[in-house]
C-alpha cells in the first residue's frame, strides 16, 4: 500500500461520485420499494410500476455496493492523500471516523436492503434508521468539505473535484 499519495486516483474520484449519485437516486425510488415490501408483508401483489422502480432501487444498491468495495480496495492498495496542512489532530481524527462511518453505513445499508428485499430478514426499520444516519453523516461530510474549501481555503474539495485545482 502507498501510504500518502499526493492526490486521489481518478478511479477513486469517479467511484466517489458514483456512490454520491447512487445514494441520491435511491432517495427518489424509496417509495416504490417500500410499497413492494409492504405488499409482500401483507401477502399481496405489488403494483407493476412499483415493482419496476423497486428493481431499479435494488440495482442501484448493487452498484453502490460494488463502488464502495472498489473504493476500499483502491484505498488499501494505493492509499489516500493525507489530511491537508493545518488540520489539527482532533480534526483529522473526526475526519477519519466520519469516513469510516460513511463506509460502514453504506455497506450496512446494502446488506439490510438485500436481506429485506430477499425476504431473509425483516430489516426495513433498521434500513430506514441507517438511511437517516447516512443522510446526516453525508450532510456533515459535505458541510466539512465546503467549510474546508471556502473558509479554511485548504483545497479539500478540489481533491474530489479536479476542476477546482489551481
Amino acid at each position: 500500500m502507498t501510504d500518502n499519495p499526493a492526490l486521489y486516483r481518478p478511479a477513486q474520484i469517479w467511484l466517489h461520485w458514483i456512490v454520491v449519485i447512487g445514494v441520491i437516486l435511491q432517495i427518489g425510488f424509496n417509495s416504490a420499494i417500500v410499497a413492494v415490501v409492504d405488499a409482500r408483508e401483507a401477502g399481496q401483489a405489488a403494483a407493476d410500476a412499483d415493482m419496476t422502480w423497486a428493481w431499479f432501487h435494488v440495482s442501484i444498491g448493487f452498484v453502490i455496493l460494488l463502488a464502495v468495495i472498489a473504493r476500499l480496495v483502491l484505498r488499501f492498495r494505493h492509499g489516500v492523500p493525507g489530511h491537508t496542512p493545518g488540520t489539527s489532530a482532533a480534526q483529522a481524527r473526526i475526519a477519519t471516523v466520519m469516513h469510516n462511518a460513511l463506509y460502514g453505513l453504506l455497506i450496512a445499508m446494502v446488506i439490510t436492503g438485500m436481506l429485506t428485499w430477499n425476504q431473509i430478514a425483516p430489516l426495513g426499520g433498521l434500513h430506514f434508521a441507517l438511511s437517516t444516519a447516512l443522510f446526516f453523516a453525508a450532510l456533515a461530510h459535505a458541510a466539512a468539505a465546503l467549510f474546508n474549501q471556502f473558509v479554511r481555503k485548504d483545497g479539500t474539495l478540489a481533491r474530489m473535484i479536479p476542476a477546482l485545482r489551481k
